[in-house]
């Protein structure tokens, strides 16, 4: 009797445990009339990758994402005000690709959507939620974060087509009023608050750093909110964008671990960790794949299993692969070949690879660890709708001069237009890109002497989403 007191005692404690440690998130889109499709796509892929990191930082993590508007992105405008539409009550599915569907459109308050927000939560009924899914249940022990996805600026426009960061009916500059429903959400809800901001000026990135928590990187200006239970404090969990909202490159992934790393409360004291890597090739199947993961256990944990699927990133489905794994030291090794992969026969779906261990617990038990490909700009991981899905050939908005062309190595983008600021690639003619750079002006440096002898797509994107694009030829 006492030792099956104590087995049940134990379960208790660690179930207590484990919703202690345990985060619920929200991650808020802006749906404004100034993202446009294309911008949507990328903070889609920015947002479905944070959710999988912060799945796979703790199993007992869940998220909710929340886009707002002012409207319907189709469908009646019901008169256009702020507005927000819940995707779902918080989840821990490991399957996000559907939750993040564009819903509205039109005006974007971020102000009012946490209002609205706060009102799921208190499940108090509002009009302005116009999703099918109208509260929120957060557990009350757990953590909560808030991560905003916008573009938006600090106060512009009107209720219909406004972009606003702060209370549309209280705008002064340092003024409490303005960031009174952050306020809210810091002190009275504990809430931990970040920010992916596209800002379109110097107030708005200042608003925007002041609306989020203490921690990151970010030590630039912040506007003074004296109510702000973080007031004075810097850095911030502030990360401002140029030209994309995905961390599109290998230079960029440090800020995007840090942001997943600032606002994970981490694995388990009895759970393991795991992680892996994978460079997606396009418009090609590669001759075999090697896939390589990298786990940590709890100390007395043993090593009881692993798997790595693919799944269909329109369906969730998981299918498996036939192959032998590789176990050295904290490494996991996959090598297989296209053939092993057991998917349907004719399939033209994208999928993600999902790597997964099973550990046991100290003390008796099992659980699990699991990750995606931690590169955070793929949206897939295997292609075989065949087309060129990450082909450069867009329809060119600018004119771009190469000189000298052919060359050797070095060479000049000129543009017929300065840009505040952009990107520059260097793209090969399947869509890969092999070189990225943060550039601005009208005539830009880049080099081609690493690359063997051929023809490469030079591609510049604006601040302002123009695309340059020409052909150069490497002797």
């Amino acid at each position: 009797m006492k030792k099956t007191f104590l087995f049940f005692f134990s379960v208790l404690l660690m179930s207590l445990s484990s919703m202690k440690g345990q985060t619920d998130y929200v991650i808020c889109i802006d749906n404004g009339s100034t993202i446009s499709d294309s911008r949507f796509k990328e903070m889609k892929l920015t947002a479905v990758k944070l959710i999988e990191r912060l799945m796979a930082c703790n199993s007992k993590n869940r998220y909710a994402v929340v886009h707002y508007g002012a409207g319907f992105n189709s469908g009646p405008s019901l008169g256009l005000i702020p507005r927000i539409y819940i995707e779902s009550d918080f989840t821990n599915s490991t399957f996000p690709d559907p939750y993040v569907t564009r819903r509205l459109n039109y005006g974007q308050h971020l102000h009012e959507a946490l209002g609205l927000i706060g009102n799921a939560l208190d499940g108090s009924y509002s009009p302005e939620i116009v999703s099918p899914q109208t509260s929120l249940h957060k557990n009350g022990s757990s953590k909560f974060v808030v991560v905003v996805i916008t573009d938006g600026a600090r106060n512009s426009g009107d209720l219909s087509t406004g972009s606003y960061l702060v209370n549309y009916y209280d705008t002064g500059l340092n003024d409490p009023g303005a960031f009174k429903n952050v306020t809210d959400f810091k002190i009275d809800r504990q809430a931990k608050i970040a920010m992916i901001h596209m800002s379109p000026n110097g107030s708005s990135t200042a608003a925007g750093a002041s609306i989020t928590s203490a921690g990151g990187s970010y030590t630039g200006v912040v506007e003074n909110n004296t109510n702000d239970p973080d007031y004075g404090i810097l850095p911030r969990l502030y990360y401002p964008r140029n030209y994309s909202f995905i961390f599109d490159s290998v230079s960029e992934m440090p800020q995007f671990n840090e942001l997943v790393n600032n606002i994970c409360s981490g694995p388990m004291s009895y759970g393991g960790t795991l992680k892996f890597f994978y460079e997606f090739s396009a418009c090609s199947m590669p001759l075999d794949f090697n896939i390589q993961g990298e786990f940590t256990l709890p100390p007395g944990s043993t090593l009881l299993n692993n798997k790595l699927v693919v799944r269909d990133i329109s369906t969730g489905i998981d299918y498996g692969i036939s192959t032998t794994v590789s176990v050295v030291g904290n490494h996991i090794n996959y090598h297989f070949y296209p053939s092993d992969i057991n998917i349907p026969p004719g399939s033209t779906s994208k999928y993600k690879f999902i790597m997964t261990i099973q550990h046991s617990i100290p003390g008796g038990g099992s659980t699990e660890a699991i990750s995606w490909n931690n590169y955070p700009f793929f949206p897939y991981d295997l292609d075989l709708s065949g087309f060129c899905t990450r082909n450069a050939s867009e329809v060119s908005q600018g004119v771009l001069k190469l000189t000298p062309n052919p060359t050797d190595g070095a060479f000049k983008a000129i543009l017929d237009k300065e840009i505040g600021s952009g990107k520059l690639e260097i793209l090969d003619l399947n869509g890969n890109t092999l070189f990225i750079k943060t550039v601005k002006g009208k005539v830009l440096d880049a080099d081609l002497k690493i690359q063997r002898q051929g023809i490469y797509i030079v591609k510049v994107t604006s601040d302002k989403n123009e695309i340059f694009t020409g052909k150069i030829i490497k002797k």
